[in-house]
């Protein structure tokens, strides 16, 4: 027990009896009575407190001290009951039922203890794991493994069972920080993330044949990891000097491409051994490349920029074709990520100066076409999306 004082309260709730209780950054738990005065000051935490339930007379408080406190609470009693520590994060969110404990972490967990009262040292079970700082940036589907791939700005690669919406495994963009202020400065994506932009990442794809998934940071180096064990690393591709916004293996998957802010494609040979080689830089560009997608057949990139040029490379003969659009009007594209184009003009609202839509995609039989915008929808189409308002 302590004297109460000053400080900010960052959670609160009530018991069956009608008391409050609120947790400070000081660590304390205040209990209010009904006058709204402080009747007592519990020190349960050795910094601020950030999640507190009270429920079944017991008090449950987690905080940034990477512990969770049980207390008895009956009657106005106060008793410690156990303490249970958390090696990676702190607790953020808390229930109790059945004697079941669920507990929301800072770094994205949702973890379960089962009869956390009657057991000494109750085991700790892992329900998910998400993305938790930034924002998340890569979205890759494994076909044939039921598992989506993602990546963003909180140091993580995750990977996801879309079959038992459970998290698999995950991991680590980069094991250190980078020391160069002045290139991450540079080079780098504005973010809100704590991450360094090394540590952060903005695409992500995935090849079968090779059973490889590519990386790329927010510093433009891109990186090449084993399926089966993310950190693994096979190779480093340095070519980028700033960031890639869009990665992606050629159908054939003895190419990948990388769309760079630094306006440039980079387009690499993969061996039948997994080394990769530069193959093509196409440099045609007059600003940040934001989008492409491969031919079926593997010879052809349609690309687009941030300055809404439309431009077709020949892969074959590593140039730019200029008359791409009326060369390829029989090609089959494998994927229509683009946002220019007669197949798509028609997702732009009305009026819309074509910024607003951040990303589309076919679905794979070429009937569907779902775009995302400014305003947070998803809007799914019939494809190809015409526009008919002229």
């Amino acid at each position: 027990m302590g004297k109460t004082a000053a400080t900010a309260f960052t959670c609160l709730d009530f018991d069956e009896e009608g008391w409050c209780y609120t947790g400070g950054e000081n660590g304390q738990i205040q209990v209010w009575a009904d006058n709204c005065q402080v009747a007592k000051a519990i020190k349960a935490h050795a910094a601020g407190i950030t999640g507190i339930t009270a429920t079944g007379g017991r008090l449950v408080s987690g905080g940034k001290d990477k512990r969770i406190c049980i207390i008895t609470a009956a009657g106005g009693n106060f008793t410690l009951e156990k303490f249970i520590d958390f090696s990676s994060s702190f607790p953020k969110a808390i229930d109790m039922l059945n004697g079941n404990l669920l507990v929301g972490l800072r770094n994205g967990s949702v973890i379960e203890f089962r009869d956390v009262l009657n057991t000494e040292n109750p085991t700790e079970n892992t329900l998910i794991k998400s993305h938790f700082e930034g924002e998340v940036w890569g979205l890759e589907l494994v076909p044939g493994e039921s598992k989506v791939l993602t990546c963003g700005d909180d140091n993580s690669i995750m990977v996801y069972d879309y079959n038992t919406h459970q998290w698999d495994r995950k991991g680590t963009v980069s094991d250190h920080k980078c020391a160069k202020k002045d290139k991450l400065k540079a080079n780098t994506a504005s973010t809100m993330s704590i991450y360094p932009g090394n540590q952060q990442a903005r695409a992500i794809c995935h090849s079968k044949k090779h059973g490889h998934v590519v990386v790329c940071s927010n510093l433009g180096k891109v990186s090449i990891r084993e399926f089966d064990d993310l950190d693994k690393k096979v190779a480093s591709l340095k070519e980028a000097k700033e960031w890639c916004e869009v990665a992606r293996y050629s159908p054939c998957e003895n190419f990948l491409a990388t769309g760079s802010h630094d306006n440039n494609i980079y387009v690499y040979r993969v061996s039948e051994d997994g080394k990769y080689t530069l193959y093509k830089s196409f440099a045609k560009f007059s600003s940040y490349v934001t989008g492409f997608d491969w031919s079926q057949d593997s010879t052809y990139i349609r690309a687009q920029d941030g300055a809404y040029e439309k431009l077709y490379f020949n892969v074959v003969d590593k140039t730019q074709d200029q008359a791409g659009m009326s060369n390829t009007k029989d090609k089959e594209w494998a994927t229509n990520t683009l946002k220019l184009g007669w197949d798509v003009q028609g997702v732009n609202p009305a009026s819309e100066d074509g910024t607003h839509i951040n990303s589309c995609g076919s679905s794979e039989d070429k009937s569907l076409l779902v775009s995302t915008d400014d305003w947070g929808l998803v809007n799914v189409y019939n494809y190809p999306v015409c526009d008919y308002s002229h």
